[in-house]
């Protein structure tokens, strides 16, 4: 097995930056280049990592050096730059949503599969206080077994750059329901198990400056007759992100990454868990993301949150259009 390997960065915006900062840190790796086709944005990030820089995809992933990638670029490139990545035999990961469609994330996978390479997709969010916190909680056995999860994730509209970006069309953006609450469905599905059906009411009211919905209402069956129900988009001029998880022996509430509670059946009064109280312990989730992504490249073992992870999740988003487009609930797999 090798000790460590070289890995290229394919896009040097925001995540990109965070992603390669974090893996030049890890001790068995090391930034070889990051691409982005604004040159300036790329030499930044790699002069940050001690990496080389480029403009264009193939002039990285034709470097031999290059073992692995990390694609944090507009969602609408994952699936092409993943699938010329597993081509180039380079192993992958790529940040959420995983791809605009469940076509394209089968094709992310099935170019992997064919390339012998691991392919892993950034759900961070299962792995950040106090949504780690809460999912070991119940698995413990603490609150009986979770039958229902409501999560409201909703703010104002975005603005300035994000306007004027590939944020603000659906066929480059995917909407909310691909762009950031790929989150919250991956979490649902952590917490709740495998999806079976979904039915949505979608609709634009507030945010003309877009081409999809400012708000979206997505109820989510699971195996079992469990039940999920997601709040999304930018259609609130007041920000909420909440939730709560029902369970046969108690109920948990958080108010998004800050405080939570829970009860008991048998407690008279709710029990607060403070930020601090729920990160304690816990390794930092975008470092712990890429150490998993390393490790499995580095042991040739399957990766923590593999490519079909990331299908299911888009699938369920993917599902909730169809569903407000044809005014019926849809069934999964699709």
């Amino acid at each position: 097995m090798p000790e460590d390997i070289a890995i290229g960065v394919m896009g040097a915006g925001g995540m990109g930056q965070r992603l390669a900062t974090v893996a030049a840190e890890l001790a068995n790796c090391q930034i070889a280049c990051v691409q982005d086709p604004v040159l300036e944005r790329a030499q930044q990030v790699a002069q940050q990592t001690g990496a080389d820089w480029c403009q264009q995809s193939d002039e990285l992933l034709g470097r031999p050096d290059i073992d692995a990638v990390i694609v944090a670029a507009p969602n609408y490139v994952h699936k092409d730059l993943a699938v010329a990545a597993a081509q180039a035999g380079k192993h992958i990961f790529c940040e959420k949503p995983m791809a605009l469609s469940v076509t394209e994330g089968q094709q992310m996978i099935e170019a992997a599969r064919r390339a012998g390479v691991k392919l892993m997709i950034g759900q961070v969010l299962r792995y950040l206080p106090p949504f780690i916190w809460m999912k070991e909680f119940i698995d413990a056995g603490n609150l009986g077994e979770p039958f229902a999860m409501q999560t409201t994730r909703i703010g104002g509209h975005w603005t300035g750059e994000y306007v004027q970006s590939w944020r603000a069309h659906s066929a480059t953006c995917g909407g909310p329901l691909f762009e950031y609450s790929a989150h919250e469905i991956d979490y649902m599905r952590q917490v709740l198990g495998q999806a079976r059906g979904v039915y949505a009411h979608l609709g634009n009211f507030t945010y003309p400056e877009v081409d999809y919905e400012d708000l979206a209402y997505v109820m989510i069956g699971f195996e079992d007759d469990k039940v999920g129900c997601l709040l999304a988009g930018h259609a609130s001029y007041i920000d909420a992100y909440d939730g709560k998880i029902f369970c046969t022996e108690g109920t948990v509430l958080f108010t998004g990454f800050g405080r939570l509670s829970y009860q008991r059946r048998d407690e008279a009064e709710p029990i607060t868990v403070t930020a601090e109280e729920a990160a304690e312990g816990y390794e930092p989730g975008v470092q712990r993301e890429v150490r998993e992504f390393v490790q499995a490249v580095l042991n040739d073992t399957e990766p923590t949150i593999p490519g079909e992870e990331g299908l299911a999740n888009i699938e369920v988003a993917q599902a909730a259009h169809i569903s407000w487009e044809q005014g019926r609930a849809v069934s999964l797999p699709l």
